[in-house]
């Protein structure tokens, strides 16, 4: 992104306008006096840039100024843009626009509202009016669009600020930008993509209806459920009332309530207490015969192994067989031998083989088994006695709460039973086609570059820094800040200092500035404005001719220097990478302090009667 100011105008209440112009690519500073001011130029900026509230002295500055105004280069085009003076702390919505940069003498007429100038410019600042803030806080809500003034906050150092010890962005003790800050800040730095933020903000929307669909499914599923639980314990009633016949289905039951209800059709009086004694007589029967063929397998088994032990007591047989020539016989001996050998044959053959009755009896019990089942649960859906009503009012009372039950789970959706099975997966398809790149990995590796781009500011500004010096950056990426760590160990120390902590608050934003522009950044304009980076120290800026000034590394005016020349070193940097960027100083320091510094421009000395608005304008 290209942007720089080119001037500023204010249109006096007396038909004059004064102009202060800056020009690109340096650091333009402007010094002098207190209470010239010097500050207030930073205020109108940001009144400009439609702040909802303003900071501009009303003494002197804005009860003598009717209208505030900015030229500025946006990517190869020139715009003037206006706004008229506060009136008291009330802003004003009135605003003037030209996209051909022009600046007429006379005060602007307003020509645009303010909702159509931020428009255009968030588009030149790469801003999707679509794209809205990921996540909400007290302020802040979910979904709220991401605002131009949001990425403003990269572009200023005020003067509270650039030594505050734990704060390095402007206006975070407004909860609106405190909560901003973190929301826009990878997409600010290039981290993230307003591409990548409109996909995973389809995403979580797709997931969203996921979700839902995936929820209602399980609450029809609960629904349905609830109704057959309710349906099954009204049958069973019925049938124990004897009003639906006992053999009944679960859908002709529903089908006979249904004409109980509405056609006041009952069925005949089945005797209930017989159908319970029938079943429990059949299974009794059933139970039975399951109970002897188990005895009778347990004693068959038996008897099969005592065959076996018998044929193994006639083992001797088979040996005088195998032996017979060699055994001295009597008369009987063959007979006895012959019937023995039948015997163990016998014996053999009805132990080696499995006879049908094996098989047939585990078939029997297995069936008998179903049978019983079958039986239990038959008598599970009885009542063990008959129920009766006692009068024909109880008798309609429950066929009215059976109809009320029927009206109330019978929706006629749940019948339809929805599958919403597909519907499920596209979404699910859909969410896995939908490429969302994570940014952990990528936060991580800029911290990283960032720490590195630091480390040599740390470098080139050491002999300010005093004992922290050889210090290596560390960023936190979490907190948004700058802290410096020993080397080789992983704490982070309390720098300490005022002087320090303004160092840190340059390193911090020249560091950033410098990513953003590696990145070709598109949402951050190339510009820093920076009040008073002098204040942690001045006593001695005024002295004329350098009296009192001691040229040494610790002294103040040497770390003046410093920051002066890594200001202007940043100028280079960037040149070096192709690209331009534009500082803005207030001072107070006299401008011998930047003799040799190529890049830094002198604006304009606010002492003698020249101020931002000169005392010979207010005559």
């Amino acid at each position: 992104m290209k942007f720089y100011i080119e001037s500023l105008h204010l249109w006096l209440k007396t038909d004059q306008r004064r102009s202060v112009t800056f020009l690109p690519n340096k650091v333009n500073v402007i010094t002098g006096d207190s209470h010239t001011g010097k500050t207030a130029i930073l205020d109108i900026v940001d009144y400009c840039m439609f702040a909802s509230k303003h900071r501009i002295s009303e003494s002197i500055i804005n009860e003598n100024v009717a209208w505030y105004g900015l030229r500025i280069h946006v990517n190869d085009k020139i715009y003037t843009l206006a706004r008229r003076a506060p009136a008291g702390t009330t802003t004003s919505s009135d605003y003037y626009f030209s996209s051909i940069g022009e600046v007429s003498d006379s005060a602007p007429i307003p020509n645009i509202s303010e909702s159509v100038l931020k428009k255009q410019l968030s588009a030149d600042f790469g801003i999707d009016q679509d794209v809205k803030i990921p996540f909400g806080g007290r302020t802040l809500q979910a979904g709220s669009r991401v605002s131009l003034r949001y990425f403003l906050l990269f572009n200023t150092i005020s003067q509270d600020l650039i030594t505050h010890s734990d704060q390095f962005f402007d206006k975070q003790n407004e909860p609106r930008y405190q909560e901003a800050l973190p929301r826009i800040f990878d997409i600010a730095v290039g981290i993230d993509t307003v591409e990548n933020i409109l996909k995973r903000e389809k995403r979580a929307e797709l997931e969203r209806s996921l979700a839902r669909l995936e929820k209602l499914t399980a609450k029809t599923q609960e629904k349905r459920d609830q109704f057959n639980a309710q349906l099954a314990e009204t049958v069973a009633r019925a049938k124990g009332y004897g009003l639906v016949a006992g053999d009944t289905d679960a859908d002709a039951s529903v089908a006979a309530l249904k004409r109980m209800v509405t056609e006041r059709e009952s069925g005949p009086d089945l005797h209930v207490s017989a159908q319970y004694e029938e079943i429990s007589s059949q299974l009794y029967r059933v139970t039975r015969k399951i109970r002897g063929l188990r005895k009778f397998a347990s004693e068959y088994g038996n008897h099969k192994v005592t065959l076996k032990e018998t044929a193994d007591s006639l083992q001797p047989v088979e040996y005088l067989m195998r032996n017979y020539e060699e055994t001295v016989r009597t008369s009987v001996f063959d007979d006895i031998l012959r019937n023995l050998s039948e015997g163990l044959q016998q014996i053999k053959d009805a132990t080696a083989r499995k006879t049908p009755l094996d098989s047939n009896i585990s078939e029997i019990i297995k069936a008998l088994e179903t049978q019983r089942q079958k039986l239990e649960k038959d008598l599970q859906a009885l009542p063990a006695e008959m129920e009766s009503f006692e009068t024909d009012k109880d008798k309609y009372i429950f066929i009215g709460e059976t109809k009320a039950k029927l009206e109330l789970y019978a929706d006629p959706e749940s019948e339809k039973a929805l599958d919403n099975s597909e519907l499920i997966a596209n979404l699910e398809a859909e969410i896995e086609d939908l490429a969302v790149s994570p940014v952990n990995d990528r936060q991580e590796l800029f911290t990283r570059a960032l720490d590195e781009a630091i480390q040599d500011y740390i470098s080139l500004t050491k002999a300010a820094l005093g004992n922290y010096g050889d210090y290596r950056s560390a960023f936190n990426y979490t907190e948004k800040k700058l802290q410096l760590r020993k080397p080789r160990t992983a704490s982070t120390e309390n720098v300490g200092s005022s002087s320090n902590h303004m160092f840190l608050h340059l390193f911090l934003f020249l560091g950033l500035h410098e990513l953003i522009m590696r990145n070709d950044g598109i949402h951050v304009a190339p510009f820093l404005i920076i009040d008073q980076f002098s204040r942690p120290y001045w006593g001695e800026d005024d002295q004329e001719d350098g009296e009192g000034e001691k040229d040494v590394d610790q002294s103040d005016v040497a770390k003046v220097k410093l920051a002066l020349e890594l200001l202007d070193q940043f100028i280079t940097t960037a040149n070096e990478m192709g690209k331009e960027f534009q500082m803005i100083v207030f001072e107070h320091i006299n401008p011998r302090y930047w003799d040799g510094l190529k890049n830094v421009h002198l604006v304009e000395i606010f002492r003698d009667g020249n101020a931002l608005i000169p005392v010979s304008r207010l005559d």
